[in-house]
């Protein structure tokens, strides 16, 4: 009995032992299923962490090959952003031309120009140009008949031709003033009287008024460098220092900048403007300036295009231009500037800048191609609907037609847009493009309640290419005065030639008044303004000129 009693008592020992070893195996194995599930939890956390990564690597990746795309396309390829052909002829046809030299009339694309086969127009007489009559006469040796030596008679008439001849000449004009003296003896006019000095632009300047005009249309309106109108003016004989046409033209700024001022309060007066800004560099030490990129600005009405340099892009300089009181319309990209010029200014966003997005679109994701080729017709159509409104006459049957089709697709657009937009899986570059649509969009389509309003702000951009030709030729302005100077040329040129009024005719008038008022500027500048010319003065200073 004590046998069994020592058995069961070992046998129990025994599975009291094996109960805790495995008590103990079941808490390691907890333990270590525990320190397991952590382990796999942070590698799941890394695992999240790196897709996370290379997703955005990728989209990365994504933005900078389509960047790279874009401005290989600006640098290498086609700069025109105009929609080419959908199926684009493979060969170069023509309209087949009848024997009356008309055209078959077939739809088929044609080379520009005039077409082989159709007559021509003869040669143009430029009969507004004078004339100078050069005589041939007969050589002395051929004067006379070979055989018996007789000479030849001359015949009435001449057998004419005419070329074009440009003769560009630099002349000495030395004024003789003539001196007198009284013939009388009574002396109430005593010594000798010398005729009066003739009118100069510049007191005792070297340089004719002429100078200074064809000066001044060569470096503000063809934008070519001081150097290379000095080394012209060296190959025609004259040299002359960069100092001197300098100092010249720091004197010309103050007769120019009353007229700057009155073409810049005209603008303010408008409801009605274009405004763009490029860079433009002023080489000057200015206090508060950090380097010398300054910011040129165009602001454009229907009769005005005045420039504005400043050191800042803020929306401080059209502020301080349009003024407190401003009211109206300005056509302008999505600069943030334009966007704070207060509740009485409305911005009239370019639809070529917008639709510039999905051209970029399509430029840089191939994936992209066809919704960017979508979206570039909607915007197409925009300005097809638009440009058949405008040819329609207000208050017409057929205006109020092409207003509503307008209208129907303006909608249609929205719909679409916010359409897309809720899909969660539209790319990133899509949503992108589309949400600055919607942002923009009440400016956007301020085209379709006012007619008068252009749907792009190219004429703009137009006026700032001569500036930019001479940012690259000459770089921009050595001094502040300078750069005033600039902008006052700039603006006065392109006011001029905006009213068809030719410059070199405008100047020499306006200067001829500065010199007879003694280099300063006419007591009435109003009668140089454009918008108040008379319809004789208007017709004289005509540019292009028209033929007589």
């Amino acid at each position: 009995m004590s046998t069994q009693i020592l058995d069961i008592d070992k046998t129990l020992f025994d599975l009291r032992q094996q109960v805790n070893y495995w008590q103990a195996m079941h808490a390691r194995a907890v333990e270590r299923e525990a320190f397991w599930k952590a382990k796999a939890q942070e590698l799941e956390a890394v695992v999240r962490r790196q897709e996370a990564q290379l997703k955005a690597q990728a989209g990365q990746i994504e933005a900078l090959t389509a960047k790279v795309s874009w401005l290989q396309q600006q640098v290498f390829g086609q700069k025109s952003e105009q929609t080419q052909p959908k199926e684009p002829s493979t060969e170069a046809t023509f309209d087949t031309p009848r024997e009356d030299g008309s055209s078959s009339g077939e739809d088929t694309p044609r080379n520009r120009g005039q077409q082989p086969g159709s007559s021509g127009h003869g040669r143009k007489r430029r009969e507004g140009l004078p004339v100078e009559e050069v005589v041939h006469p007969l050589p002395e040796s051929a004067s006379c008949c070979p055989e018996c030596g007789a000479p030849f008679s001359v015949f009435p008439g001449s057998e004419d031709s005419e070329e074009i001849h440009w003769e560009v000449r630099l002349i000495r004009r030395v004024h003789k003033r003539m001196r007198y003296r009284p013939s009388c003896q009574c002396g109430a006019v005593p010594g000798i009287i010398t005729a009066p000095p003739p009118s100069k632009l510049i007191p005792k300047g070297l340089f004719s008024t002429g100078f200074w005009v064809h000066l001044l249309l060569e470096k503000f309106l063809f934008q070519r460098p001081l150097y290379r109108v000095r080394q012209v003016l060296a190959l025609e004989g004259l040299s002359v220092s960069g100092g001197t046409l300098t100092g010249g033209l720091k004197r010309l700024g103050e007769l120019v900048q009353p007229l700057y001022a009155k073409i810049c309060e005209q603008s303010r007066s408008a409801t009605r403007w274009k405004m763009d800004e490029t860079r433009w560099m002023v080489f000057a030490e200015v206090n508060g300036k950090i380097g010398y990129r300054w910011w040129l600005w165009v602001a454009i009405t229907h009769n005005t295009c005045v420039y504005l340099l400043d050191p800042s892009r803020s929306s401080d300089v059209p502020k301080n231009f349009l003024g407190k009181e401003a009211e109206g319309i300005i056509n302008a990209d999505r600069f943030k500037a334009y966007q704070a010029l207060g509740e009485h200014i409305q911005i009239a966003f370019c639809w070529s800048h917008i639709r510039r997005d999905f051209v970029r679109i399509h430029a840089g994701h191939k994936s992209l191609q066809g919704w960017a080729n979508i979206w570039i017709e909607r915007i197409n159509d925009l300005f097809r609907l638009n440009g058949e409104r405008l040819q329609t006459k207000p208050d017409s049957d057929a205006f109020t037609q092409k207003d509503q089709a307008l209208r129907d697709a303006v909608a249609n657009m929205a719909q679409m847009r916010d359409q897309e937009l809720d899909d969660p899986t539209l790319h990133q570059a899509s949503r992108k493009a589309l949400e600055s649509l919607r942002n923009h969009w009440a400016g956007a389509i301020l085209f379709v309640d006012h007619p008068e309003v252009p749907m792009d702000n190219n004429e703009s951009e137009r006026c700032l290419r001569n500036p930019v030709i001479g940012r690259k030729n000459y770089y921009g302005s050595g001094s502040v005065w300078s750069g005033a100077l600039t902008a006052a040329l700039f603006t006065l040129f392109q006011t001029l030639l905006k009213n068809q009024i030719d410059p070199q005719k405008f100047l020499m008038a306006y200067f001829d008044a500065c010199a007879q008022n003694g280099g300063k500027p006419p007591e009435t500048l109003d009668d140089f303004l454009p918008w108040n010319l008379s319809e004789d003065r208007k017709l004289d200073w005509a540019y292009p000129a028209k033929p007589p």
